[in-house]
């Protein structure tokens, strides 16, 4: 690990708004990072309603997987 970010927010709304604002504006050379990754999932409508579990990126990473080869065909 590089780094760790943590925000904090009046509510979870506030606190995603805040942790995607800090990933854009980080800036990591040299490395390959997953800050991308980190922002899909703020930007997911599950996470963002903390409708999750801890099997929640293995379904996070199939959709994502499923959505790419749709969006290739």
């Amino acid at each position: 690990m590089i780094a760790k970010i943590i925000v904090h927010g009046e509510n979870r709304i506030e606190a995603i708004s805040k942790m995607k604002r800090a990933l854009e504006e980080c800036v990591i050379d040299g490395i390959d990072t997953n800050i991308d990754f980190l922002y899909k999932i703020l930007e997911n409508e599950d996470f963002i309603d903390g409708n999750f579990d801890t099997s929640f990126i293995n379904k996070f990473l199939e959709n994502e997987s499923s959505t790419h080869k749709k969006e290739t065909l």
